[in-house]
């Protein structure tokens, strides 16, 4: 009974496990199977889905094509709605080149440089429509959605002609066509080169308004009809202008002149200079009367260091006679000039003079007295200060180095030590330097000799001759300016030491 019950026992231990590992393999082979069954079907799921999203982007590709060619005689501008790119939209590589901001700025400008010509309409393969356009000012080329830009109808306005339709052209830019009018207007000027139209008279024809308020004026010359084409209103005048004035007049003197050779009376064969002159007092006939031949080449040798001789007419010649007091000049004529280099020294006289009132001139000056000696070399003495009566006096040149800020005549000082002294350029070049040496305007008067301003007499004080020196007077106790006393005249000599 025992033997049997283990025996059972036994048997069913061994069926139990061998069922168990049965069960087991089974279940693995089951999992196995439906594991390589699932793979295999994701794999084929991803792969069609790649191969349709390849084909989609492919299909997504846009192309474009020109569907026709727009008329470049018209004048579009910008809607500010659209940007401008290198190619339509959603072609490949495509690339901003204006954005919509600016295009905005664009559709609110004035200037006919924003404008834009279209000349091709093109279609994606997406069925958009663009423009290609260029900007007026071909700074700017590229596709534009056609809603980007629009026709302007009328880029050109009737405009008034001026009330009087006579008179100059002031530019060479004459224009084919007005800027503004259509793409390539503003750049289509008419050749004219080597033809000078500035003294001609001008009709004007025609007058328009373009796009951004210029005017252009349509003119032609009245003495040559070929000459014609657009300008700026600006660039017409009913005067003639200054240049065209100054050239004829500068031509008119030239036509006019006397032509002076001066030659030595030393060496009647070596020849100082050539001028040419224009005497006062053209007659009708084209004459000079032989005065005023003289005084035109008396006042030529101002500032040369030379003078007529005998200052004299028989110092004159017209085609080798010696002119007398009856002589008439033509113009235009050769005139020879015998003249003598100047030899003798002159030197020229200064004084300092002190504002009675600082900082004002009132026609009252007081000279100034016992001032401290000043050191100047003899070279720099002689340079600045003496000449011949007929030669030149430098007074840019003898400012620069005695009355220039830290220069030697700059500052003077009283011999007690108690005043300065400053140098007022201002007042003294305005007021009282030397009528010789400035005119009513102020202005330097080139040639100058040491001759005029030595004798002149200042218009302020008939007293004082040569170059009068105004000074500005300070208290070095105080501080102040000095005043001085209207009955305080005296005289000082500048250059103790030389």
């Amino acid at each position: 009974m025992q033997v049997n019950l283990k025996k059972s026992l036994y048997l069913g231990l061994a069926a139990l496990t061998f069922a168990s590992v049965a069960g087991a393999s089974t279940a693995s082979a089951t999992t196995a199977n439906a594991a390589s069954h699932h793979v295999t079907k994701t794999t084929k799921k991803h792969a069609k889905k790649a191969t349709k999203k390849h084909a989609k982007k492919a299909a997504k590709a846009v192309t474009f094509k020109v569907t026709k060619s727009l008329d470049q005689s018209l004048v579009y501008k910008s809607t500010g709605k659209n940007a401008i790119f290198t190619k339509p939209g959603g072609v490949k590589d495509n690339k901003l080149k204006v954005s919509k901001s600016d295009m905005s700025s664009k559709a609110n400008s004035t200037s006919s440089n924003d404008l834009f010509m279209a000349y091709q309409e093109v279609r994606t393969s997406k069925g958009v429509h663009y423009y290609k356009v260029v900007s007026f000012d071909k700074k700017v080329r590229g596709y534009v959605y056609t809603k980007g830009v629009q026709k302007i109808d009328n880029p050109t306005t009737q405009a008034a002609k001026p009330s009087n339709t006579v008179g100059y052209v002031t530019t060479n830019n004459v224009y084919n066509l007005p800027a503004g009018y259509k793409f390539g207007a503003d750049s289509s000027v008419k050749n004219f080169s080597g033809i000078n139209f500035s003294a001609d008279k001008f009709n004007v024809d025609d007058a328009v308004t373009v796009y951004g308020g210029d005017t252009y004026y349509k003119v032609s010359d009245q003495n040559n009809p070929l000459i014609n084409g657009w300008i700026k209103s600006s660039d017409f005048s009913n005067n003639m202008p200054d240049s065209v004035k100054n050239a004829q007049n500068t031509a008119q003197t030239a036509a006019n002149a006397i032509h002076v050779t001066y030659v030595s009376s030393s060496n009647l064969g070596s020849t100082v200079m050539t001028k040419d002159l224009n005497p006062a007092s053209l007659q009708s006939n084209g004459t000079y009367n032989v005065s005023d031949v003289a005084a035109a080449i008396d006042n030529s040798l101002k500032g040369s260091g030379y003078d007529l001789i005998n200052n004299n007419y028989s110092a004159i010649s017209d085609k080798g006679s010696n002119l007398n007091s009856a002589s008439v000049i033509n113009k235009g004529e050769n005139i020879t000039v015998v003249v003598t280099p100047q030899t003798q020294s002159h030197q020229i006289n200064y004084t300092a003079s002190q504002l009675i009132h600082p900082d004002s001139f009132n026609q009252s000056l007081s000279t100034i007295s016992s001032l401290k000696p000043l050191n100047i070399s003899t070279n720099t003495f002689n340079s600045l200060f003496t000449g011949t009566d007929n030669s030149a006096f430098n007074y840019s040149n003898f400012k620069s180095q005695l009355l220039g800020y830290g220069e030697p005549m700059y500052q003077l000082t009283s011999n007690d030590g108690n005043i300065t002294y400053t140098f007022n350029a201002g007042l003294t070049e305005t007021y009282a330097a030397n009528p010789a040496l400035f005119n009513t305007n102020n202005q330097l008067i080139p040639n100058a000799t040491f001759k005029d301003v030595s004798n002149q007499q200042m218009s302020n004080n008939a007293n004082i001759k040569g170059l009068n020196l105004i000074y500005n007077a300070k208290n070095n106790q105080t501080g102040q300016q000095q005043n001085v006393s209207v009955n305080g005249n005296g005289t000082t000599t500048l250059f103790g030491n030389k």
